[in-house]
């Protein structure tokens, strides 16, 4: 008798562990479940992981390929869960089923995630709300308590009418936890329109089925297999507090888990692997047929024929009006048709009228600063030597670019492009001026220690200031023998040279050069060794010059660095839209993305600048 009790005692007890067992399934192990909604070769997954199970330690596959996923728990979320909870109210479930299937709801809604929301379904004849979406569990009490049994069974009509309510909710995971007692009897949809309405609303369904759900085992099971959720099946109405607690505590642990697949191949079988921490889920499906996304049309009067006429006649205008200004003939004033016919000098006796006109206007003042950009701009153009006008410069560029621009808008098929191409243009044109000009400055401060040096050679030989100036000027190189010719030239109509020097250093802004007009009037008004002073002079402008050099040779690392990284980031942008256009569109499509952006190139503009300040060191 001993025996049998203690063989009784067992049986009892394996029994109550198998029924429980279930309860618990759903919390100890991981679960992996793909989400319809992510369209190939963006994958998206709904991962539970068990409570001590650490999320960082997972490792996925794909057919055997590591892939790194991005990982996100939906408890960080605005509202990370949006659940819906149907209750069975029908005849069968009156007295003490009803009771602790509404005490299960209020242990599922005061355990769900602080800012999850929650909405209770009644199911008997037909689907009913027993109380709205709340996000607060002291709400539901009245309404659960209100409830009341009736007549039939009407459970895929209630999944339909909770997908469709939870489908409108912004959680960032969503789900229905279905309890009944028998099968469907008054539904007017099927198991299948219900599984579809579940998938719709990118539900998961969980079933929990008490004593004599049986009945209806195969269409239940069904409708979790096609949501991703579970079916639990309890043999007591005292395990269902437990396994109500154990739904939240996985709603709870939900990550969702992304990545780019790098598989193709429409029809392609895939078998998705996860490992963490000694437990795997598993997961397979197809590659599905991808099209490419149909092009945005655009509209308005932009895109129509009409636009691209009028763009084409104002890309023509420009360039007709450009090249007018460019080749119309110019008008040349008196003066000058009459130098043309003085060069073989004037008859004797007669006054030399060249050697009375003025000679050719120059530019009578230093290059502007980068504020005066017009000024400087006519300044850079006139000193690049390019024998034209600024305007006609200007225009030129504007024109080249405008026809550049069209050339490559209706090519790429962007007619738009071509309203970017008289900013190109004026943008091109400016920093070809300013780099030729920039180079002539540069090359005559390199030039300036030899041609003192030149002047102090002829001053040594007996040669006045004068003489000594004009003999630089045949020395020198083209680009610098007009500046020095210039002060020859003005000196010979009555200008003293002490003056026409002041005017040079005046037009090249040169520091170096304002020494010879400085050596030359202390020379006129006090005397002394003018060759031996310009010897000195040139020694300390080459000793400058060979200073500035080292500093320039010793910062260029700066500067090159400065250059990299200010433009690094536009260069990895560029190269990151023809590589992973969907990367770059996610902060282009959205509000924070583009103030990033805007912070981000802000900040490159003042490292810049800073950079620019530490390296350019003056001597």
């Amino acid at each position: 008798m001993k025996r049998f009790v203690i063989l009784a005692l067992t049986v009892a007890v394996a029994g109550l562990t198998a029924s429980a067992a279930p309860a618990a399934a759903g919390v100890t192990s991981v679960r992996l479940a793909l989400s319809p909604d992510a369209s190939f070769p963006q994958r998206q997954f709904t991962l539970v992981l068990p409570p001590k199970v650490k999320p960082y330690n997972i490792r996925l596959t794909e057919n055997g390929i590591p892939v790194i996923a991005h990982l996100s728990p939906i408890v960080q979320r605005r509202v990370p869960l949006s659940v819906a909870v149907l209750l069975d109210t029908s005849n069968s479930m009156r007295g003490p089923a009803l009771s602790a299937a509404v005490d299960a709801a209020e242990t599922l809604i005061a355990d769900k995630p602080a800012r999850a929301e929650a909405a209770v379904f009644g199911f008997a004849e037909r689907p009913y709300l027993i109380h709205g979406w709340a996000s607060s569990p002291s709400t539901f009490d009245a309404s659960l308590a209100a409830i009341e049994p009736s007549q039939g069974t009407a459970i895929w009509d209630a999944v339909g009418l909770a997908s469709q309510s939870v489908g409108d909710r912004d959680g960032a995971a969503r789900a229905l936890v279905l309890l009944t007692d028998g099968s469907d009897t008054t539904s007017a949809a099927t198991v299948d329109e219900a599984a579809q309405a579940a998938r719709s609303a990118q539900a998961r369904v969980y079933v929990v089925g008490l004593p004599g759900a049986e009945t209806n085992e195969a269409g239940l099971r069904r409708l979790v297999a096609e949501t991703g959720g579970e079916l639990i099946q309890v043999r007591s109405l005292s395990q269902l507090r437990r396994v109500y607690a154990g739904v939240a505590a996985e709603l709870a642990q939900q990550y969702v888990l992304t990545y780019t697949s790098q598989l193709r191949g429409t029809g392609r079988p895939v078998t998705v692997k996860l490992n963490v921490d000694g437990q795997a889920a598993e997961v397979h499906y197809r590659i599905p047929p991808t099209s490419a996304a149909p092009a945005p049309s655009s509209t308005g009067w932009w895109t129509t024929q009409q636009a691209l006429q009028a763009i084409s006649a104002g890309v023509g205008l420009i360039v007709l009006l450009s090249a007018y200004l460019l080749m119309r003939p110019k008008r040349t004033s008196p003066i000058r048709r009459m130098r043309g016919y003085m060069l073989g000098g004037a008859a004797e006796g007669a006054p030399d009228v060249a050697a009375l006109l003025p000679p050719r206007p120059r530019r009578s003042l230093p290059r502007p600063g980068p504020g005066n950009v017009w000024g400087r701009f006519a300044a850079d153009v006139d000193r690049g030597d390019l024998k034209a006008h600024p305007v006609a410069v200007l225009l030129l560029g504007i024109a080249a670019g405008t026809a550049a621009a069209a050339v490559a808008g209706f090519a790429a098929g962007q007619p738009l492009a071509i309203a970017a191409g008289p900013i190109v243009g004026a943008v091109g044109v400016w920093v070809y001026v300013t780099h030729r000009a920039s180079a002539w400055y540069a090359h005559f401060d390199a030039s300036l220690p030899d041609a003192l040096a030149v002047l102090a050679s002829s001053l040594r030989a007996g040669h006045s200031l004068l003489q000594a100036v004009d003999h630089v000027a045949d020395e020198a190189d083209e680009m610098t023998a007009r500046e020095w010719g210039e002060v020859v030239r003005q000196t010979r109509l009555g200008i003293p040279v002490e003056d026409a020097l002041d005017e040079m250093t005046h037009r090249v802004a040169n520091t170096d050069l304002q020494w010879i007009s400085l050596v030359a009037r202390v020379q006129r008004q006090i005397g002394g060794n003018m060759a031996e002073m310009f010897d000195i002079v040139a020694t300390t402008v080459r000793d400058r010059h060979r200073l500035r050099t080292q500093v320039r040779t010793l910062t260029a690392q700066g500067r090159m660095t400065r250059w990299i990284l200010t433009l690094a980031p536009v260069v990895l942008a560029g190269l990151m839209m023809l590589v992973s256009p969907l990367y770059i569109s996610g902060f282009l499509n959205s509000t924070t993305g583009r103030a990033l952006l805007g912070i981000a190139a802000v900040l490159i503009v003042i490292g810049s600048i800073w950079l620019k300040k530490i390296v350019e060191i003056e001597v």
